[in-house]
C-alpha cells in the first residue's frame, strides 16, 4: 500500500474505488472515492453507492490496498 499524490498521476483504472485524502478548507480527511476516469471526477462512496462529486481537493490516492 502506498500513497500516490494526484499532481503525480491519477489512476488508471476506471470506475473504480479508492481510499482518499480530500482537504476542504482548514480541514484533511480520508474518504472513500470513486474514481471516473473518463470524467476525470471523483465522487464520495456511501454505502457502496456513489453520492455527491468530490468537489474539493484530493491529494493523494491509496494503491495497492489489500482487500480483507
Amino acid at each position: 500500500m502506498n500513497w500516490v499524490k494526484t499532481s503525480e498521476r491519477l489512476p488508471e483504472a476506471n470506475n473504480d474505488f479508492y481510499v482518499v485524502s480530500v482537504t476542504k478548507g482548514n480541514f484533511t480527511f480520508l474518504a472513500v472515492g470513486l474514481y471516473m476516469r473518463l470524467e476525470n471526477k471523483w465522487y464520495y462512496m456511501d454505502k457502496e453507492r456513489p453520492s455527491g462529486e468530490v468537489i474539493e481537493n484530493v491529494n493523494a490516492w491509496v494503491e495497492h490496498i489489500g482487500v480483507y
